[in-house]
């Protein structure tokens, strides 16, 4: 680090850079036990019963719980590593920076769209336990905390834009 006095601001980047050196190891960790768990766990499928009490064929509600937890346990993991990138700017004591910009963008978009394909992969289980035919039974049951991070973080990289704009002028006027 240069020789700087450091801010009250570097002072919470550096705290919260460690944070999510933990945050990243307990999602990395996650993640590896949930793609790795479902190849040893044929017992988990007999504790599942259809309405007849029989055990479903196919260890498809395991395996499709198994994918969804781990496309949204790395999901999160990407957010980490981008919040990490960002707080790294900040620890360099600039982070308006168009980088910045580009990873919220990219960051809100990925989020929604895991939370379209959750939202549909969840309609398709829940019916898939239900009889009948065509899209009779299927609901898109939506959360409303993963909307609700889409709009805070298209926010926040809507501030870091105006941010970096108005740094900009003030580089312009002396």
């Amino acid at each position: 680090m240069s020789s700087k006095a450091m801010t009250p601001a570097m002072k919470s980047a550096r705290f919260l850079n460690i944070a999510l050196n933990v945050v990243i190891a307990f999602l990395a960790v996650a993640l590896l036990l949930m793609l790795i768990l479902p190849l040893f766990g044929e017992g988990v499928v007999e504790a599942i019963e259809d309405k007849n009490g029989r055990a479903p064929s196919l260890p498809i509600v395991n395996l499709s719980g198994s994918v969804g937890g781990s496309l949204i346990a790395a999901a999160y993991l990407y957010v980490a590593f981008v919040v990490k990138k960002i707080v790294r700017t900040t620890l360099d004591g600039n982070p308006f920076v168009e980088a910045n910009i580009s990873r919220l963008r990219t960051t809100w978009v990925v989020i929604a769209l895991v939370e379209i394909i959750r939202m549909v992969a969840m309609g398709f289980i829940d019916k898939s336990s239900q009889t009948g035919t065509g899209l009779e039974g299927f609901t898109l049951k939506t959360s409303l905390t993963a909307w609700f991070l889409v709009f805070v973080i298209a926010t926040m990289a809507e501030v870091f834009r105006i941010g970096l704009e108005l740094r900009r002028d003030q580089e312009l006027t002396v």
